[in-house]
Formats: structure tokens, sequence, C-alpha cells
């Protein structure tokens, strides 16, 4: 018998989560700044949780396919090299992956979303998975929304730093 395990928070609206990234921005004074210094951020997870940090791992630190990775018991997340520096460039995609890992960080170890583990096997709503999750506060933290409204998706992905992908799906977010 196969047994399907998956992971559930408690729901969270995409108004929730960019409520949650508009308070962050406000305590880091961007509430008005279209580039968000992810890199730069990451270096004040202690300003979250004393015991939390970031340290920059080789591929195979990682499991195959893992970029970086969030331990909620340790409150470390860890980051491929490779990625870091791409971060560390501005590629988007990289900055994005950071921001997504800072956000598991931010619900499940600073909000303390409950996290579940179920095994029944059926099919998660996005607004309880903690995937979802992580990706919208990470696409509402990088891309403000208020702030991109009247923009072309090339202009919100070039000023926001962040992957023309990236810049799409929060276009078509807002409400």
């Amino acid at each position: 018998m196969i047994i399907i395990s998956s992971y559930c928070v408690e729901a969270k609206s995409r108004m929730e989560l960019r409520q949650l990234a508009k308070k962050i921005r406000k305590m880091f004074g961007l509430e008005n700044e279209l580039y968000f210094p992810i890199v730069d951020v990451l270096e004040l997870l202690p300003e979250f949780d004393s015991e939390a940090y970031f340290e920059v791992v080789e591929a195979d630190e990682l499991e195959p396919g893992e970029h970086a990775v969030t331990d909620v018991i340790s409150k470390a997340i860890k980051i491929r090299s490779d990625v870091y520096e791409g971060a560390c460039n501005g590629i988007g995609r990289d900055r994005m992956t950071l921001a997504h890992e800072f956000a598991h960080f931010i619900t499940l170890c600073v909000c303390g979303f409950r996290l579940a583990r179920s095994f029944d096997g059926y099919s998660i709503p996005a607004y309880k998975d903690p995937e979802w999750q992580a990706k919208c506060l990470a696409g509402e933290l990088m891309i403000d929304s208020e702030l991109i409204k009247n923009m072309p998706v090339e202009e919100v992905s070039d000023k926001c730093g962040v992957s023309i992908q990236a810049a799409t799906i929060q276009k078509n977010a807002l409400i």
C-alpha cells in the first residue's frame, strides 16, 4: 500500500499574504520601493528570530534539484552557492528563490502558520498549501501590487528585479 502524505497550513488568502508583505516592507522602510533587496533582508533574519540564519552551501549539500531549503526546526535557510551568487548579481529567478525561502521562514517560523500533515492523499486547496503561500508571499514582497498597477510586465520585471514570468504572475493577480 502506498501512503500519500502532504502538508497543509492554516488557510490564508492572497489578500492576507499581501497585507503581511506590506507590513514586512514597512518594517524595512521599503513601502514605496519597487526593488526589494532580498539578499540584504536575509542578513537581517536574526531581527525576526535570534536563532535564525542562512548559509550558502554547495549543491551536494542539498537534494538533487533543490536550489534552497528552509528548515523550520533549526530556523536555517540553506541556499545553493550558485543561486546565492545569481541573486547577488540580480538574476530574477534566483532573487525569487531567496524570497520564496524567506517567505517559508516568515510564515512557518515567525508568524507560526500551523503546519499539519495529512495522510489521506487528498488534494490540498492552494490557500492551505505551504508552497502556494510561500510563492504568493514571495511574489507580494518582491512585486508590490500597488506600485506596479500601471506598468507593463517588462517594466515590472526590470524595476523589481524579477523574471518576466514572475512579473506576469503578479500582474495577473492584481485585484
